[in-house]
């Protein structure tokens, strides 16, 4: 019998749900603007400043002052700053917005209000941050802030931020035990296969497979 490609095995064993989650994870190491986070890993990352923008593109009163955070799961808590740019008394409303992460599920929702005293230049929103066991692709939701009597986003680049939660779960691979062939007695009626799962156990995975007759081509 002729040796299996290493990669067409692997596709076998671990089917496309399996394949595109390890996919995932390679993007995520390689990719600049993605990090790879091991479990339990404490990563808060201001990504984007504000003081990117031109003037007339920031909110006057009112805004964020990073524009982009990361954060693994792992971490507990995001603090997200609001800056006051008048230091004069006044009110802003904040919330959060649904994206690929949920409120409740992946992070604590906020709706609340800052009353800003003169002199003050920020105000600290902590965010609370959900772990949990299963493997998932990073996920984002938003933080905007609002007026209060029309219920609408203040204008302004700077007055929606987004937030990055980075997955610290690795999943793991499943390969065959016997990394050559495995030989059977015929007078035995059950062949016993050991699958064995490496280089993560988070989550639960599964996998399809199948017998493949030699000479049907498969090889």
């Amino acid at each position: 019998m002729s040796e299996v490609n290493k990669d067409e095995l692997k596709a076998r064993l671990e089917g496309p749900a399996l394949i595109e989650r390890i996919g995932h994870r390679k993007a995520v190491s390689m990719t600049r603007h993605k990090d790879a986070v091991s479990k339990g890993q404490v990563l808060r990352r201001e990504n984007r400043q504000a003081s990117t923008l031109q003037d007339h593109q920031c909110n006057p009163n009112f805004g964020f002052s990073c524009l982009h955070y990361s954060v693994s799961e792992g971490a507990g808590t995001l603090v997200v700053k609001v800056t006051n740019k008048t230091k004069m008394p006044g009110t802003v409303h904040v919330r959060t917005i649904n994206g690929e992460a949920e409120a409740g599920k992946d992070f604590a929702g906020v709706d609340e209000t800052i009353n800003f005293t003169k002199g003050q230049a920020f105000a600290e929103i902590k965010i609370g941050i959900f772990d949990d066991e299963e493997w998932e692709p990073d996920e984002d939701f938003f933080v905007e802030l609002y007026d209060g009597i029309n219920n609408v986003r203040l204008p302004g680049e700077d007055t929606k931020t987004r937030v990055t939660i980075l997955d610290d779960d690795n999943p793991g691979m499943l390969v065959f035990r016997e990394k050559r062939i495995l030989r059977h007695a015929a007078n035995e009626s059950e062949c016993v296969v050991d699958v064995d799962r490496i280089q993560g156990t988070d989550g639960a995975i599964s996998v399809k497979y199948k017998t493949i007759p030699l000479g049907s081509g498969d090889q």
